[in-house]
């Protein structure tokens, strides 16, 4: 039976002791480290203590960059996007130095109000180029996530999937939870991005808010999921991106359930 080992990861989003951190590494899974909060606020600062904690640990990791008051789709004021940039940037070398496979971006803030969505979709697309090469030259590459919920969605799931059509250097990562809020067709919209889909950020929520529940505690159908990555010729990453209530002991079962097709396939199909 085939494993899913080495490409299951953890968000240490939930996460807020070193300690807690310690457990996680030692159970096999990739860490994606999720570089808001006080240690971040100087990025030296969060590098370092990351690399002590990540000191012996050899399995894959990612970054997700911040995105707490930034906005690389302002509208009104050019130094916000110029400030989302270069910080982005400033990140993909914090990636190269933690050696990480993939740094995730958000492409525009989740609760902005859009007054030209067509203009701020196409600022983003010309941002984007700019983002790609700087990672690339970096050595990691781009995953651009899909965000927003309603009206403050800048791309819906077919401008989603095109964009990576369109744009050359970039990769998806497609997050679960926030497909499943926004009506996407989820399995479909696996099979268009292909080889293009690098992750996937694992949580559930029951249709009216983002609340990053472990997987079976909301609404997503998980079989279906399952069913798509499966003609896959490639398997993205799977990385539980759960909220911060989430128990250690929790997150360790899911890791557990996630290494093995068989368990994966069986915990997915009961809901």
């Amino acid at each position: 039976m085939t494993s899913w080992n080495g490409r299951v990861f953890v968000s240490t989003l939930p996460l807020t002791r070193p300690l807690d951190i310690k457990t996680l590494l030692a159970s096999g899974a990739g860490v994606e480290i999720f570089a808001e909060g006080p240690q971040w606020r100087d990025p030296e600062n969060g590098l370092n203590l990351t690399r002590t904690l990540l000191r012996g640990y050899n399995n894959p990791r990612s970054l997700h960059a911040p995105f707490y008051d930034l906005n690389l789709a302002s509208e009104k004021y050019p130094p916000i996007r110029d400030l989302t940039l270069d910080i982005y940037k400033r990140f993909f070398g914090v990636a190269a130095e933690l050696e990480c496979e993939h740094v995730v971006i958000h492409t525009h803030a989740y609760t902005c109000p859009l007054y030209d969505p067509a203009g701020t979709r196409q600022r983003v697309k010309n941002i984007l180029p700019l983002l790609a090469a700087s990672a690339r030259q970096a050595g990691i590459r781009l995953a651009v996530e899909n965000i927003g919920l309603g009206p403050t969605q800048l791309f819906d799931s077919e401008e989603y999937v095109n964009l990576f059509r369109e744009i050359d250097g970039i990769y998806a990562l497609l997050d679960i939870g926030h497909a499943f809020l926004n009506g996407w067709d989820i399995p479909r919209v696996i099979w268009q991005l292909g080889e293009k889909l690098v992750a996937l950020h694992l949580h559930d929520n029951r249709g009216h808010a983002d609340e990053h529940l472990p997987i079976g505690m909301g609404s997503i159908n998980w079989r279906l999921i399952r069913e798509a990555l499966a003609l896959l010729p490639s398997p993205p990453a799977l990385i539980l991106e759960y909220n911060e209530e989430t128990r250690l002991n929790r997150i360790l079962t899911d890791i557990h359930e996630l290494q093995c097709i068989h368990r994966f396939g069986s915990a997915m199909g009961q809901v």
